[in-house]
């Protein structure tokens, strides 16, 4: 791919500067580096998706924008922000499933092989929601969460379905780094949702953020590999 080292070489130099900066306190630094984590990836998606198929180049690149929006959004850690946030990566997350569907669109999977997919999906949502919705609904400020948060977890245990789904569709190497990639998201959000709702994490900003960092990473590289 073109330019990938020294863009690949660039992205994770910010994102452990983001890192650093972030834990030791100071914000500024981090501030700097994470509105560029976006634009990074988005310059090494345009200059090598000649191969990749219309909807998948507007969907991946509409992802990474609104993932931006998202980190503008919850960097700033107001609690006002946090559900415009929460939208931002919400759409995002449907942007990433309508990229992915264009590679299971027309295929013939089995249902059977449908459902076998889902299962492990579904037990994560369920799992996620049966252990945070009891913290949120104990708490008047975070009860009037639940419901978009219930929403957001259907969101991104389908982005990990979909990505399942594109098995078969792609090369085996571009189908390992998008499933990898969607399968660390949803750690990373995780982690977010612990962290704020349920107990504060040993060393969060490195856990989140590394997290977030190696699935964008990978869903882009990914999805490059036809």
């Amino acid at each position: 791919m073109r330019y990938q080292t020294p863009l690949s070489i660039l992205f994770f130099v910010l994102l452990t500067i983001e890192i650093i900066a972030d834990s030791l306190g100071y914000y500024t630094i981090g501030w700097i580096c994470k509105p560029l984590f976006m634009p990074v990836l988005l310059a090494l998606f345009w200059l090598n998706n000649k191969d990749n198929m219309p909807t998948e180049k507007l969907f991946f690149s509409l992802a990474l924008v609104f993932s931006l929006a998202g980190d503008v959004l919850l960097m700033l850690r107001n609690d006002n922000l946090f559900v415009f946030g929460l939208a931002s990566f919400l759409v995002a997350h449907l942007c990433f499933i309508a990229s992915f569907y264009g590679r299971i669109k027309g295929r013939n999977i089995p249902l059977a092989t449908v459902a076998v997919s889902l299962l492990p999906f579904a037990a994560f949502v369920g799992g996620f929601l049966w252990v945070l919705i009891p913290n949120l609904q104990a708490n008047a400020l975070t009860k009037p969460l639940v419901l978009p948060i219930a929403v957001y977890a259907c969101v991104i245990g389908t982005m990990g379905f979909t990505a399942l789904l594109r098995k078969g569709g792609v090369s085996p190497q571009g189908f390992t780094f998008v499933m990898v990639g969607a399968l660390v998201f949803m750690l990373s959000d995780s982690c977010i949702a612990i962290n704020r709702f349920i107990s504060p994490l040993p060393q969060p900003t490195f856990l989140i953020m590394a997290t977030y960092g190696i699935a964008q990473y990978m869903l882009t590289v990914g999805t490059l590999k036809k």
